[in-house]
């Protein structure tokens, strides 16, 4: 069985949230404050109530959810509701207390935990918390504690004192549970290992060895020493009808004390250097490890006592519980230990894991990724697995999400653009805009998609339903390409055009300069009569194409404005970005040949009296490539960070105001 569905309501920060989980790894993410820890901590409270000792649990009305927008002192109920789901009839067998049966359906049937806390008043008028567990459907059904000892769970705590939990005799140390579960090993000697049942009796056995060759006489009579010592002492400082006197002895020899004493360490030298010379083999101490290194070491005792408890069935649902593994640890070896992680499908244990780190979710599997955003009084979640991604959507996001593009899961907006020059230019164009609208401050990623392929990141924002999409804004800025024309376009079977002679009547017009180096539109008056030579028995075929085509966006504009909807809307540029820039405002224009003057001095311009639409396409025809696009923008970003008066005259587009307008404001 594995945990399906855990609900969360007045908890914390959480007003009412329900997740939903994979039966292997599970990757919470979200920025800072955004519920991560609450459910975790939800399930440490959950998952430990077999427990003996349990090291959490709502013990104040500090965990209790206060709603922001109305001003109350009364506190609603906690509530927790874990459904499980039955994979065998085992599942039953050992939960059957909390099994619900759906009674319309009889063979829908489930696992459920219930809890509920709430504050009330005694006879003094003091709070007191009051709680009720029950399992199944109804309340009051009780969960018997037999089958509640079936659950087990491990915690990774976030900047872990990893070391404290690795050294001999501490409480909580791994390596001492993993020993006080191990019922078999493997002794080594002549021939094949073999293998040996550690039983009570074998355990025993083991630990009267020990004692045996410490209760020698030099041992005996060193112990003696400083006992007597220590009880002179005594008797000296106490009154003397009073009994003072200790006895010392080592640790008693019992199996369970003597592997609190194991100790973990690391070899100093390599098997190939030190050979069969074993005794010459040096240590480091933990202590003399890196945080991050012990953090490895202690996670890795950690899966070696869940593994080994699975194995031996001593519980019936095992669950790790990880919060930011990436303490510590940088990127190459978070890569590592999570990829190790990653493949932990078939553990056999439930793994939850939270993390706010770009390398971890750059590197998870997109259906195993549940993202907490934060909404003015509630917390929300949004699995990529319920999203309208299909399978070629998430392959191509998979392949594509970097470190970088991965922080628009953790941000409060995200602007996707098409190249290097976009984004470059956002961040200063939006300060432009509004002083406040500072895109760092307000938490908003933009996003180059290197190209044109947007639906698979639009789908993560513009489903119909809040739950498919993410919670926060989206705006896609791309250029609509208008007037664009191919030499495919000319080719017709009526008109007996193929391949070959399209693409000289295109270069034709070309050199009319009907359309530009761009393969745009530009100079096009159906009254006017045009010079095909050998194809002028085409001309009205060739201006009905032409016509067609000339207010026409691109088919690839087309698709990207149908992808509005939801959290996400699409804002196009007329012909492209660098045109709108220039035809923006006649200082746009003046400064942007001025800044391409610079970059190439030699540059002969149109004429100064031209259109600003004739100079916005003849410097279109000059960036001929993206170097020089990317060049340009850098040299524009220069001059608007450092002169306030060419900010105050520059002009940012309409369509980039509007998308800016929809990622902060939702307006």
């Amino acid at each position: 069985m594995y945990l399906e569905t855990l609900s969360i309501k007045k908890f914390r920060s959480i007003n009412d949230i329900t997740l939903e989980f994979n039966k292997g790894v599970n990757i919470i993410i979200g920025e800072n404050n955004a519920g991560k820890s609450a459910i975790i901590d939800a399930l440490r409270i959950c998952l430990s109530i077999g427990k003996q000792w349990r090291d959490i649990g709502i013990r104040n009305d500090e965990d209790f959810y206060i709603d922001t927008t109305v001003i109350s002192d009364e506190l609603e109920p906690i509530e927790f509701d874990l459904t499980f789901k039955i994979e065998d009839a085992q599942d039953r067998f050992y939960f059957n207390s909390m099994v619900f049966q759906d009674a319309d359906n009889p063979d829908n049937q489930n696992i459920q935990i219930h809890f509920k806390y709430f504050l009330d008043t005694n006879e003094k008028g003091n709070k007191v918390l009051r709680w009720s567990i029950w399992g199944g459907e109804l309340e009051g059904q009780p969960v018997k504690p037999e089958e509640a000892q079936q659950i087990y769970y491990s915690y990774l705590a976030p900047l872990r004192n990893a070391e404290q939990e690795l050294k001999p005799y501490a409480r909580e140390n791994k390596v001492t549970s993993l020993f006080k579960e191990i019922t078999k090993y493997l002794k080594n000697g002549e021939g094949e290992p073999e293998e040996v049942n550690l039983d009570m009796a074998k355990k025993t056995e083991l630990a009267q060895k020990l004692e045996n060759v410490i209760n020698d006489e030099d041992w005996t009579g060193l112990i003696k020493t400083g006992e007597n010592s220590i009880n002179e002492h005594l008797e000296k400082s106490d009154i003397n009808s009073k009994t003072s006197k200790i006895n010392l002895r080592f640790l008693e020899y019992k199996y369970e004390n003597i592997v609190k004493g194991v100790l973990t360490r690391k070899s100093v030298y390599s098997d190939e250097l030190i050979g069969e010379e074993l005794f010459k083999q040096k240590y480091f101490d933990i202590s003399q490890n890196g945080l991050g290194e012990n953090n490895l070491i202690l996670a890795s005792a950690v899966l070696g006592d869940i593994e080994n408890r699975r194995k031996e069935k001593i519980e019936h649902y095992y669950a790790l519980l990880i919060e930011e593994p990436e303490a510590h640890l940088h990127p190459h070896k978070q890569n590592t230990f999570f990829n190790y992680l990653n493949h932990l499908q078939d553990f056999g244990a439930q793994i939850f894991i939270t993390s706010h780190s770009p390398t971890i979710t750059a590197k998870s599997k997109l259906d195993n990724l549940i993202i907490l955003q934060k909404t003015p009084n509630n917390i929300v979640s949004f699995r990529v697995k319920n999203s309208g991604l299909n399978t070629k959507n998430k392959s191509y996001l998979r392949k594509f999400l970097d470190v970088t593009k991965s922080q628009l899961f953790f941000a409060n907006g995200a602007i996707l653009v098409e190249g290097i020059s976009e984004a470059l230019l956002l961040p200063v164009f939006a300060k432009v805009v509004n002083d406040s609208f500072d895109i760092d401050k307000n938490g908003i990623e933009v996003v180059n998609i290197n190209g044109v392929a947007f639906e698979p990141f639009a789908k993560l924002f513009n489903s119909d339903e809040p739950s498919k999409r993410l919670h926060s804004r989206c705006s896609i800025l791309t250029d609509d390409d208008k007037g664009q024309i191919s030499p495919k376009h000319f080719i017709d079977v009526e008109q007996e055009i193929t391949k070959v002679e399209a693409k000289k009547i295109h270069h034709i017009l070309k050199g009319e300069e009907i359309i530009d180096s761009t393969n745009r539109i530009v100079n096009f008056n159906e009254e006017d009569e045009l010079n095909l030579g050998d194809y002028q028995d085409k001309e009205v075929f060739v201006k009905q194409v032409l016509h067609e085509r000339f207010n026409k966006i691109s088919d690839r504009a087309e698709i990207a404005t149908e992808l509005s909807a939801g959290n996400l809307k699409v804002e196009l540029a007329s012909n492209t970005f660098e045109y709108e820039l220039m035809v923006a405002d006649s200082f746009n224009c003046w400064l942007i040949r001025l800044i391409y003057r610079k970059m190439h001095p030699q540059t002969v311009f149109c004429s100064s009296t031209a259109s600003i639409e004739t100079k916005a396409h003849d410097l279109l025809s000059k960036l001929n490539s993206n170097k020089d696009k990317s060049a340009l923008a850098e040299n524009l970003v220069y001059f608007l960070d450092n002169s306030s008066q060419i900010r105050e005259k520059f002009k940012v587009p309409n369509y980039i105001e509007r998308a800016l307008n929809w990622v902060i404001l939702g307006v």
